[in-house]
């Protein structure tokens, strides 16, 4: 029975396993955030395309989609409301508590073992765990899991092999090693970066690591290409020997981290006789990510660079082409814009762009441009986007202009009060391990004097790919601010049918050498849309942080003060 064809009963098969429910995971067989649309269940089953989301199958055979404030109107579009119940968590509560408190009710909890997070099966070990057989669900549902292959290229200050010890050493000490799981962390520990996979710099892999060498287990598609970048202390094998090697592999400790490890590995890592009494847990992959090497640091402002161009260049050539008339939709915006970063030699693009003309750009994620939907006079122009390098590093930034026509009151207001957040947010300066959370109310502060806010987190770190940890800015965030991380800022506002605007930078966070202060140094120097500013609403500290801003934008040819 084939769930597109309509044949699957989740009821039946519920019935049939005797379980009370099924978790319905969206990862694939390593956890990765940007899982590729065609290796999603998740999406496969409820064709909701959001890149974050969990799933719970019900005994009423309905399938629970807990989305958070960014994906609520497009979960309401995407699903088939008559198969999927939409749960829309509110803003300050996460996901994954939604989904807790529903998996609380249940007793036995049917899942696939190689797309589940060990750290799941621990949070609530007290429920019954039912392993099912991922090839047999597989058959049943019609899936079929595909292979990727892309390009691969070696990081440019990875090629002698200096750095990636120091970062092995920074990591591990004599006789621990790391099972990494985690494709960024297995993309940047080996200096290997692949556009293989969309919207990621990574391969599909695992690897155990020392602080003298990597040992790399290669999916089949891209075995033959990392093998080419082979080297005595980067040793590569087809990943259909990780269950025989892992037994070889003598360390005094193992560590592996929960939140970056299925439960088919962990189970696997057990097995291993040599390991038993060995095994250590540690959320390592974001520490050992998150710290950002000086040239590391270079690789950042090498890439922001170019992407900073390529988002002014098309903006420019949006501005004018539509005030002589041009009809431009928002699929040729997206067009234009990922073609002049391909020009300026991205690999890939970092994550769906998000071009949203008028009423689309309140879809906070919106990565579905119409070709039916053009620049009109008085819309807001949103656009989020950004790429992968040779440098081998992720790129972010949002803009939002008007292309055609003179603001009205509200959008200078609503526009103002979003650069107030961000500008208050860069122009900090804070002890080292202070929380995120502090950071949020700088963001949301003149917003809410107002009335208003925005349903997202502020920041989140950036890296290989575009979502990196050790780096949070949302108003539940304990993750303590440290130097030498790179992450976003990005306030906004949305009304949904009319509008949207988001402001993000994306900066270092460094430590001043006399004050022991930290602050941000900023990586985006593409101006704002000045007419929709009202600087009455902008402190004297503000405004003059802006003219600086401006005037550093001006000399490096990204100020559209020429269009005003």
């Amino acid at each position: 029975m084939g769930y597109a064809s309509g044949e699957f009963s989740w009821k039946e098969y519920l019935k049939e396993k005797n379980i009370d429910g099924f978790y319905l995971p969206s990862f694939d067989n390593y956890l990765s955030e940007y899982v590729p649309k065609e290796d999603s269940l998740r999406i496969y089953l409820t064709q909701f395309t959001g890149s974050v989301a969990e799933a719970l199958v019900t005994s009423d055979g309905m399938i629970n989609l807990y989305v958070d404030g960014r994906y609520h109107e497009q979960a309401d579009l995407e699903c088939d409301l008559n198969r999927i119940r939409v749960v829309k968590v509110p803003f300050g509560q996460s996901i994954g508590s939604a989904l807790g408190a529903d998996l609380k009710k249940l007793k036995t909890v049917g899942f696939l073992p190689f797309r589940t997070p060990e750290k799941l099966r621990q949070d609530y070990n007290s429920l019954e765990w039912s392993s099912l057989n991922e090839e047999e669900f597989h058959s049943l549902i019609g899936f079929s899991a595909p292979q990727f292959s892309g390009d691969l290229w070696e990081v440019p200050y990875e090629k002698e092999g200096e750095h990636l010890l120091k970062k092995w050493q920074r990591a591990l000490k004599d006789g621990e090693g790391a099972f990494l799981s985690g494709l960024d962390a297995v993309a940047w520990a080996s200096g290997l970066r692949s556009n293989s996979l969309p919207y990621q710099g990574t391969f599909r892999a695992l690897a155990l690591l020392t602080n003298k060498k990597i040992q790399l287990f290669v999916d089949p598609s891209m075995l033959e290409k990392v093998q080419a970048h082979a080297t005595a202390v980067r040793e590569v094998y087809p990943l259909s020997d990780f269950n025989e090697e892992i037994k070889n592999f003598v360390v005094d400790t193992l560590w592996w981290d929960p939140g970056f490890s299925t439960a088919a590995q962990v189970d696997l890592l057990k097995s291993a006789d040599q390991l038993k009494g060995k095994l250590k847990e540690k959320n390592f992959h974001s520490e050992w990510m998150s710290y950002k090497s000086e040239p590391e640091k270079e690789a950042f402002r090498t890439s922001f660079e170019k992407s900073n161009q390529a988002i002014y260049d098309t903006f420019c050539a949006l501005i004018e082409r539509v005030r002589v008339g041009e009809k431009i939709s928002e699929v040729a915006f997206r067009d234009s814009l990922e073609k002049r970063y391909q020009e300026l030699g991205a690999r890939t693009q970092s994550f769906r762009t998000i071009a949203g003309f008028g009423a689309h750009g309140s879809i906070i994620h919106y990565g579905t441009p119409k070709e039916s939907t053009y620049c009109e006079e008085g819309d807001l122009v949103l656009c989020d986007s950004g790429a992968i390098y040779e440098e081998g590093f992720a790129t972010d930034c949002t803009r939002t202009v008007l292309a055609l026509g003179a603001p009205n009151e509200k959008q200078r207001t609503q526009y103002t009060l979003v650069l107030k957040g961000l500008l208050q947010v860069l122009m900090a300066r804070f002890k080292e391990g202070i929380e995120g959370n502090e950071l949020d109310k700088l963001a949301r502060a003149g917003l809410k004097e107002k009335g208003m806010d925005f349903a997202h987190g502020t920041g989140h770190g950036v890296g290989v790919n575009v979502h990196e940890g050790g780096y949070s800015i949302r108003p539940e965030s304990v993750t303590p601010m440290k130097a030498h991380r790179v992450g976003s800022i990005e306030p906004g506002f949305y009304e949904p049918g009319v509008g949207g605007i988001r402001l993000e930078n994306i900066a270092i966070v460094q430590r001043d050498e006399h004050s022991e202060e930290l602050y941000f140094e900023d990586l985006v120097t593409i101006g704002f849309w000045l007419p929709l500013v009202e600087r009455t609403l902008l402190s004297e500290a503000e405004n003059k942080f802006l003219d600086d801003y401006e005037a550093r934008c001006l000399e490096k040819g990204r100020s559209f003060a020429h269009l005003f």
